[in-house]
């Protein structure tokens, strides 16, 4: 009987699970959109490219929504079974809650190995692989976004206009140029012709001027002019952020085994380690080990029977949520800082949670009224409101 009721709570876990992974994924890449509008408007790429940059696009956001779905997944399950008084049943034939929360333990495992392999391989690929596609794109095609006789603001920080444009190998004549990435150098230049190229290892991509002037007027009021036969300016696209992946990589880039190595060579250098790449590194380990402590949370969360079974179920649950991932980025803004010890920062907020999910499972276990709970229906407006301006507060 135990086993045929573990398939059945499993069952009914791994359909929400799957569904609410789509649809938090479907809507985490509609953010991706903008992107994806000006690769296939102003750069003329096909739908097999803009498919693979949203496959590329996904491991990142993943790496968060396994954790909720999981936690969300429990909640669903676990409310209906106790809404449907399966749970007094169960408990009535002999079960405890430990025992019924079997298969909760079975799926935490399964998506806790799915999670750590977006951390520890899929996340660094995704950043990567999405970088240089945009990279590629932009390099090959920077001029295709480009009208005749129009000033185009597509280079951040330059206003270009040009008479004529082959866009096919990135050709133009009669050009005109306002550079205003320096606000105490901005000077103006035209010039006969022109044409935009690069390579693999360049981090922006070049504008190559022939025969042109270049004029500038300075604080003192002289007005200089340079003739030149050959100036090259480097451009980066506004939207795309054109920057080569492969030669400027950040912690995001990097896989585990790349990341320790980085820090390794960093000891062997006797330079000191930035707390950032500690707190980096154990991140990717502890993202998917909140899935454990979301199971503590989710099941007697799931159960509790207060005056509004969806407030507990959905709401609380989304609390939850909320507030183990501002603590997290909380206590990693502190060991970036240096205030805390980074090993704590990326785990503290499992480790606090870890706590109170276990308190609250052992008072769910003995039939004990779960306090909290019911302060928490009373303040719920109050709760949301603080989490919300917290929310605010940071991302000002």
């Amino acid at each position: 009987m135990p086993k045929i009721i573990n398939r059945y709570i499993f069952k009914e876990m791994a359909v929400p699970f799957i569904i609410v992974i789509t649809v938090l994924t479907i809507t985490s890449l509609l953010s991706k959109v903008i992107i994806a509008v000006n690769l296939l408007v102003n750069y003329g790429v096909g739908f097999f490219i803009i498919l693979k940059f949203f496959l590329f696009s996904m491991p990142w956001f993943l790496v968060y929504i396994i954790p909720m779905s999981f936690l969300i997944a429990v909640l669903i399950t676990y409310n209906r079974l106790s809404s449907d008084n399966e749970i007094t049943a169960m408990k009535a034939s002999g079960l405890d809650l430990l025992r019924i929360s079997m298969p909760v333990a079975v799926m935490a495992l399964i998506a806790y190995f799915i999670a750590t392999f977006f951390t520890v391989y899929a996340f660094a690929w995704g950043n990567v692989s999405s970088k240089r596609l945009i990279y590629e794109v932009a390099r090959s095609k920077a001029t295709i976004g480009l009208k005749e006789r129009v000033f185009n603001d597509a280079f951040d920080g330059l206003i270009l206009y040009a008479n004529n444009i082959i866009a096919e190998n990135g050709e133009m004549e009669g050009i005109f140029i306002s550079d205003q990435r320096d606000e105490q150098d901005k000077f103006i230049v035209v010039a006969k012709s022109g044409i935009i190229s690069s390579d693999q290892q360049a981090e922006k991509i070049t504008l190559r001027l022939l025969n042109g002037t270049i004029h500038k007027s300075e604080e003192s009021g002289l007005y200089k002019v340079i003739t030149f036969n050959t100036y090259n300016l480097n451009l980066r696209m506004k939207e795309c952020e054109a920057k080569n992946p492969d030669t400027s990589k950040t912690n995001s880039y990097l896989t585990v085994g790349q990341l320790k190595e980085k820090i390794a060579d960093m000891k062997r250098q006797g330079s000191a380690i930035p707390p950032s790449y500690i707190i980096d590194l154990h991140q990717r380990f502890a993202l998917p080990a909140s899935i454990f402590v979301f199971s503590f949370l989710g099941v007697p969360l799931g159960i509790q029977r207060v005056r509004t079974t969806r407030f507990t179920s959905f709401s609380v649950g989304l609390a939850v949520v909320l507030f183990y991932y501002v603590l997290s980025t909380a206590l990693e803004s502190f060991g970036k800082k240096g205030v805390i010890n980074p090993i704590a920062a990326a785990w503290g907020a499992n480790i606090f949670m870890a706590i109170a999910g276990v308190t609250i499972f052992y008072k769910a276990a003995k039939d004990s009224p779960i306090k909290s709970l019911a302060w928490l229906e009373g303040k719920k407006d109050a709760v949301f409101a603080a989490l919300k301006n917290i929310l605010f507060w940071r991302k000002r």
